[in-house]
């Protein structure tokens, strides 16, 4: 599906799950170099920029809480091309903005499509920061429950985080090198007055890479203690088990020897009654 906005001189056009001739559209009117367009079909396995003569090729992946998804994006000084392979809420939320220029009216300068990237960017790490917000509040409510006692219940909530973790940390961990090199290339193309934009682009990846490290060590520590705890509940359960197994036995011992009798009541009750008391004066339970 092809949508195309426009603003001033810039177009902007978002491709989700393009077809073939809406490739060969893009391409015939945009003069896309062919390693691009083989690109743009299906999905990338690995982040990346490239720089041509009249425009830069970025590929970025993101987080989700289904999986990661990827967006390929074409800057040309007045054209931005977004492909992506599933729906992307941030770039609907951006397009909203975009058709209303409520945005890019309040910037003074020259527009040319590196702004255009530039909120885009912003709008999908502010979603990312969001929903990484959500699973920070996930982790507070694990924790409470970890010192309430419900440390088994907990096992499988820091089973699922820990995947939208790992996610996180996977999807986003080859950002900075990419941005650092969109930042020499985005010089050349949009000029130097735009370095201030590609630099606040790296640091929206560094607060967000940042906030990941946080909830990560939040996680670990919070794992630890869960494993800590189930850990001390379980040697507690053996050793009253061996206590009550060390109590039982020589009441079996009886009974296999004495039968049903009244003698073998009695040294039952004897022996049952010196178990417990024993245990208690060694405070085995």
């Amino acid at each position: 599906m092809l949508k195309q906005f426009k603003y001033k001189d810039i177009v902007w056009l978002d491709l989700e799950s393009p077809t073939l001739n809406e490739i060969d559209s893009v391409s015939r009117q945009y003069k896309i170099h062919p390693l691009v367009l083989s690109e743009l079909a299906s999905p990338s396995e690995r982040s990346k920029v490239d720089v041509y003569s009249e425009f830069i090729y970025l590929v970025l992946h993101f987080p989700t809480s289904e999986g990661g998804q990827e967006i390929d994006f074409i800057l040309g000084r007045d054209f931005i091309i977004t492909t992506h392979y599933e729906l992307m809420n941030p770039l609907n939320d951006f397009a909203k903005i975009f058709e209303t220029d409520f945005m890019l009216k309040k910037n003074g300068e020259k527009i040319h499509a590196g702004f255009i990237f530039f909120y885009i960017i912003k709008e999908i790490y502010s979603a990312l920061e969001t929903n990484l917000g959500i699973i920070n509040k996930q982790l507070k409510s694990i924790e409470q429950k970890v010192f309430s006692g419900h440390e088994r219940e907990v096992v499988a909530m820091l089973s699922s985080l820990n995947r939208q973790l790992l996610e996180y940390q996977w999807t986003m961990k080859s950002h900075k090198e990419i941005l650092d090199s969109l930042t020499l290339a985005g010089e050349d193309l949009f000029g130097v007055k735009f370095h201030y934009y590609l630099q606040a682009t790296c640091g929206e990846d560094r607060k967000m890479w940042k906030m990941i490290e946080n909830s990560r060590e939040t996680f670990n520590d919070l794992r630890n203690t869960n494993e800590s705890l189930l850990s001390i509940k379980t040697n507690e359960t053996m050793r009253v088990l061996t206590v009550l197994a060390a109590v039982f036995l020589p009441l079996n011992i009886v009974a296999q020897l004495y039968g049903a009798s009244n003698l073998s009541f009695i040294l039952m009750g004897v022996f049952f009654i010196a178990g417990i008391w024993l245990a208690k004066a060694k405070q085995w339970l």
